[in-house]
């Protein structure tokens, strides 16, 4: 799915003229989550008059243009990168080709976006969808956004024939920031949090997390009462770490078990062979800083964690997810998400 194609549907909307704005068929859903039904969303669509329909095609035909940089060949394009647990992209779009679990979610939100339930009640939706369909082709635009509410305190009043009345009903804000979009099997994404929050994500990142923990402290260098592994899993569940823990790959963890006596046997001789001259000893220690701070996490000699209560995983963590990097430059080892 490259929205760079121009024969994507994402791209062909970023380019159509003015005039080809009014061949895009809109239709316009307040939606809610159920966590507990089966069903997980219901919605409701909102007819639309024509000059706000005109207007919010415009505006999201806008915001997609909006999206695209310049390159170096002087080509406007969306910048794009993967999706991330842990890392939300700067100035790019995060592609997110949906697993098993969202193809589920999105399933369930499509189908109830087709099946308009006329109890829904408006002023309890978390967010709208504007739906998108041109050339036969459909896109969903999520905006995270319920409705605005009529306090006994505060009044909203609109002026009519001359004089300001109440308005007794909901109000809708349409347009604005786009929070995310699907089209076929793929989200792409603009603000992480709220596409966590409208699919529940947030929960499969847990899971991701819980299971990558459980495969390490069942590792053999966890064997042994001083790793401390039950201290060592809860500080790991705070939800700081989880991110971290649910971005590490099989591949990863595999490699974690397969190397570690030798990345002990590597860093003891980094710890042996400290200079004793003063000036050299800083730039020693500087030059191994991050991997400096592991040596209070594992006995080298035995090939072992060792974990306390009140300690920090995030040390650890980093080498877990083999993300402590040597600079090209300056040959100090570092950890890779500092430079993201």
């Amino acid at each position: 799915m490259n929205i760079n194609n121009v024969n994507n549907l994402i791209f062909k909307l970023s380019s159509v003229s003015d005039d080809q704005i009014v061949d895009i068929d809109l239709s316009f859903h307040l939606v809610r989550k159920q966590s507990e039904s089966d069903y997980l969303y219901q919605s409701l669509e909102i007819p639309l008059a024509p000059e706000v329909k005109k207007w919010v095609r415009g505006n999201i035909v806008k915001t997609l243009r909006e999206f695209k940089h310049v390159d170096e060949t002087n080509t406007e394009i969306f910048l794009v990168g993967d999706y991330n647990h842990e890392i939300a992209p700067n100035d790019k779009i995060a592609k997110f080709p949906l697993n098993q679990p969202l193809i589920d979610k999105k399933g369930k939100l499509i189908d109830a976006l087709s099946n308009s339930d006329p109890e829904f009640p408006e002023k309890t939706a978390n967010f709208q969808i504007v739906k998108l369909t041109f050339e036969e082709k459909s896109a969903y635009f999520c905006y995270y956004r319920g409705t605005k509410k009529n306090s006994s305190r505060k009044k909203m009043v609109f002026k009519n024939s001359n004089q300001f009345v109440f308005i007794d009903d909901s109000i809708i804000d349409v347009g604005g920031n786009i929070d995310f979009f699907i089209v076929d099997d793929y989200i792409f994404i603009i603000n992480v949090k709220n596409f966590e929050y409208a699919f529940d994500y947030r929960d499969h990142i847990n899971v991701l997390r819980n299971q990558n923990l459980t495969q390490i402290i069942s590792m053999p260098f966890f064997d042994h009462e001083g790793s401390n592994k039950s201290i060592f899993e809860e500080s790991c569940k705070r939800f700081f770490y989880s991110r971290s823990l649910a971005q590490i790959k099989p591949e990863t963890l595999n490699a974690i078990q397969a190397n570690f006596q030798d990345r002990c046997t590597e860093l003891a001789y980094i710890k042996d062979n400290v200079p004793t001259e003063q000036v050299e000893k800083e730039k020693y220690m500087l030059k191994y800083g991050t991997l400096w701070d592991l040596f209070e996490y594992i006995d080298l000699e035995n090939y072992k964690i060792v974990f306390s209560e009140g300690a920090s995983p995030k040390t650890l963590l980093h080498f877990f997810a083999d993300k402590i990097v040597r600079s090209f430059l300056t040959e100090d080892f570092k950890v890779a998400s500092a430079y993201e």
